[in-house]
């Protein structure tokens, strides 16, 4: 999410109008809502303490607003935070290990988002096989989603939602489809690409 999509969500979750906020913040005149309007269309883009003001009204971290950076700890629990809102994927322990599921019941279940990552499994089972190599699996992930059928038409891993596991799935238990934690930074940088993408086209 945006910025401005954040201080949208959070001020939703507080059930506050564009002008109760904007009467919060203080900001002058009869402009309130329009001012919060522009924060959350991202056409105004809010200093680092008119952040810590949204953030003690909405009473959560200055980092569950902003963009998080995830070359910092807070900023990289606050991506999966924001993950877990937008498409499901949360954490859990399997094996005595910490790593991420996808609950295909959860209401932010997005199964494009599943595909995306069971492609990159395959293409990881791969290189982890012998099967490619690293540069042909660099490849595969820099020009996504050029080279996206890769992952579904070699050696039969590939596991659809719709007419269930061919060859080697990825492991699913109880509805929930298991990722491990060593594939944990690469989906984070999947998800920052994405987003990236998406600012852009903005």
């Amino acid at each position: 999410m945006s910025t401005g999509e954040r201080i949208r969500y959070f001020r939703r979750r507080k059930g506050l109008t564009q002008a109760e906020l904007g009467e919060a913040m203080d900001f002058a005149g009869k402009s309130t809502n329009v001012r919060v309007a522009q924060y959350e269309w991202n056409r105004r883009e809010p200093r680092k303490d008119v952040i810590e003001q949204f953030a003690e009204i909405f009473d959560v971290a200055p980092e569950a607003i902003q963009n998080p950076d995830i070359d910092t700890k807070i900023g990289l629990m606050h991506t999966l935070f924001q993950i877990e809102d937008l498409y499901g994927l949360t954490i859990t322990v399997l094996d005595g290990y910490i790593c991420l599921k996808q609950d295909i019941n959860h209401p932010k279940y997005n199964k494009e988002f599943a595909d995306d990552l069971r492609a990159w499994y395959v293409m990881k089972n791969k290189l982890t096989t012998g099967s490619i190599s690293k540069d042909e699996y660099d490849e595969w992930r820099y020009k996504y989603p050029m080279l996206r059928e890769d992952a579904e038409q070699r050696d039969g891993y590939y596991y659809n939602m719709d007419s269930g596991a061919q060859g080697k799935p990825m492991e699913v238990r109880d509805n929930t489809a298991i990722y491990s934690e060593e594939d944990l930074l690469k989906i984070l940088q999947l998800y920052r690409e994405k987003q990236t993408e998406k600012r852009n086209e903005e």
